[in-house]
């Protein structure tokens, strides 16, 4: 499969047809995406082999249906949106959220240049990520309850964060430098194989539509809407069933049973 029939199959997917590389495509692109395919630990958490070639990617995250994190989503987007003349730029980032001060390279994004500005496109960054284009110099876009804004922190030094109360939650920081597919690699092997790594030790899955972000981390499910959020511990023997139904996640009940941690005694 060539990067134009691969395209052709993605933007089938999510209802949409080839048109100019607009602001407005591109949008409705990342919106439709990170509503469709959810991002999920489910490869790392089963020990599946996850090769970073785009057909394979097409495949896991679109054709079965098993969701994927960020080098698997935005690497799927880097192909549709080269192909569509978007001259996207591949930059990996350092995710803040554990509160290490210089955490690895496991973050993938890309930068489209619109209108002269910079932005950031991610849709493999899970519930807290973006669902639209992020530009580059403090702008706060998004609706009244997700809202988002990249800021230079230090020369030099991008980080894209999100409110929490009255603060700015910072998700994580990049640097617009040069990397390549081999960086990916590098990042990739690290967040699927490492016994250490986040994605390797818990299960999550979310996907985030239009007027509210699902959420499931390990047992603990979660429902965000602008006028609050419903939590719920679910079973183990009804996790199938809900990526099913909540997150279009396919996995077989034998496979499903080996995504959550064991409960503690």
């Amino acid at each position: 499969m060539d990067r134009s029939q691969l395209t052709d199959a993605y933007l089938a997917d999510l209802g949409l047809e080839r048109d100019d590389p607009t602001a407005g495509l591109l949008a409705e692109i990342q919106r439709r995406h990170v509503a469709a395919f959810a991002f999920t630990s489910v490869g790392p958490r089963l020990g599946d082999p996850l090769p970073l070639d785009p057909p394979e990617l097409l495949d896991r995250i679109v054709v079965r249906r098993r969701g994927g994190y960020c080098f698997e989503q935005n690497g799927l987007l880097f192909e549709v949106l080269t192909e569509l003349g978007y001259q996207p730029r591949l930059i990996l980032g350092r995710v803040l959220l554990s509160g290490k001060p210089h955490p690895g390279l496991t973050h993938r994004i890309s930068l489209v240049e619109l209108d002269g500005t910079p932005h950031v496109v991610d849709v493999g960054f899970g519930a807290p990520g973006p669902h639209l284009p992020v530009p580059l110099g403090g702008e706060v876009v998004g609706s009244d309850w997700r809202r988002f804004r990249v800021v230079e922190l230090r020369p030099g030094h991008w980080t894209m964060q999100t409110p929490v109360g009255d603060d700015w939650l910072s998700l994580y920081r990049f640097e617009v430098l040069e990397y390549g597919a081999s960086d990916c690699e590098v990042g990739h092997f690290y967040s699927h194989r490492h016994p250490q790594a986040s994605f390797v030790n818990r299960f999550v899955a979310s996907v985030i539509r239009d007027d509210e972000v699902r959420s499931l981390q390990d047992r603990d499910y979660r429902v965000y809407r602008a006028d609050g959020e419903v939590q719920r511990l679910i079973a183990d023997d009804e996790l199938a069933a809900l990526l099913a139904e909540a997150f279009d996640v396919r996995v077989t009940d034998a496979e499903a049973a080996r995504l959550l941690p064991p409960r503690l005694p």
